[in-house]
């Protein structure tokens, strides 16, 4: 059943990110060189120390400047679309190995300026990871388990131009790595990285490429979206893992400030046996009543449109059943696709914020939703 959702997982992460084609025939290359430190999801078990380092790697790929779409020009400028091959050297080698990712990307102006500009990225993919957990020969990696899975990159990039061909960058992200709590031990890898490059457009002025995008909005408009998702996923360790299935029911009211950006507040309806479960490696699932797996929670989200995609990031706090909670903070992101005026398709992870103030992966959610 799993290799099904890793492939699911592919397709709707691609999908919307390539959902604007045709290009617009300016196309280029870019390489770019990063340093970074990994969060470890866990410490090395016989001496409790920290398995915390630094990270270095590259992306290689192909860009492209702007989409053949006057309507999307018109708002958003020249955007840049490109697809990444990333490599990363993990610290500890021997435990973590090395990442491998394919990274389709997407990066938007913030500001423009005529010899520079602020770009957003965002980046959804997938990574294979040459190491993973091992009961017996590689028990300290407890931050992956499965050779394939779901990457996501976010950052910010300031670009300049060095001439009429070449852009240089200099840049900042956070780069996740997850199976979304498919196969347990997911604790997930965490890097915060710096990073900076060159980008080659051998038939292109960069500066005439230049649009300046225009997201100012005539009218504000409260709107509401909902949706309902799925989501399966396996919690606990080695001989007591518990494999089970989570919906959840999603209520938003958001308030446009821009044709870019939304921002709101939420109501979370979820049906799920994970908090109970947490830290009792020995539970059943069974043992679990019906009464402690419902729960809601209340947050606030945003919502950045881009054309057809949109990207929310939200962070919620459980309210409903909270004695049962014992980690109660949690953020959703991900990638949606707006089908028409009204439905919406989208693939969402969930993560919990941990007393250490790191990441953890919960599950991957697939909904189908409404936008009112």
């Amino acid at each position: 059943m799993k290799k099904y959702f890793y492939f699911f997982l592919f397709v709707t992460g691609l999908v919307p990110l390539f959902g604007q084609i045709p290009f617009a025939g300016k196309s280029g290359i870019r390489f770019n060189v990063f340093t970074g430190h990994h969060f470890a999801a866990n410490v090395i078990n016989k001496t409790n120390q920290s398995l915390d380092g630094k990270v270095s790697g590259f992306d290689i790929g192909l860009v492209q400047c702007g989409l053949r779409n006057d309507s999307f020009t018109a708002i958003y400028g020249t955007p840049r679309l490109g697809l990444d091959a990333r490599f990363i050297n993990m610290n500890s080698t021997d435990t973590f190995g090395y990442c491998l990712a394919l990274l389709p990307t997407f990066e938007i102006e913030i500001i423009h300026r005529k010899l520079w500009s602020l770009q957003s990225k965002i980046a959804y993919g997938i990574n294979f990871n040459t190491k993973q957990f091992n009961e017996r020969t590689n028990f300290d990696n407890r931050a992956i388990s499965s050779p394939v899975n779901f990457a996501f990159d976010i950052g910010l990039l300031f670009h300049t131009k060095l001439n009429a061909h070449i852009e240089v960058n200099l840049g900042a992200g956070l780069y996740h790595v997850s199976n979304g709590s498919l196969k347990m031990p997911n604790g997930g890898i965490n890097i915060v990285y710096i990073n900076t490059g060159i980008s080659y457009y051998p038939k292109l002025s960069i500066q005439q490429a230049y649009k300046k995008p225009n997201y100012k909005l005539t009218g504000k408009r409260l709107y509401f979206m909902g949706y309902a998702a799925f989501a399966y996923r396996e919690q606990g360790y080695f001989n007591y893992v518990r494999r089970f299935w989570v919906f959840s029911a999603v209520n938003q009211f958001m308030f446009p400030i821009n044709k870019l950006y939304s921002l709101g507040a939420g109501i979370d309806g979820f049906y799920d046996a994970t908090q109970p479960l947490i830290n009792n490696y020995t539970d059943r699932l069974a043992d679990v009543p019906e009464y402690k797996k419902y729960y809601l929670a209340v947050g606030f989200t945003n919502r950045f449109d881009i054309g057809k995609v949109f990207i929310p990031l939200g962070i919620y706090r459980y309210v409903y059943n909270k004695a049962f909670v014992k980690e109660p903070v949690y953020i959703r992101f991900g990638l949606g696709l707006q089908l028409n005026k009204y439905f919406f398709i989208g693939s969402f992870f969930k993560g919990t914020i941990t007393k250490d103030l790191k990441l953890q992966s919960d599950f991957m959610e697939w909904c189908l939703g409404v936008r009112l």
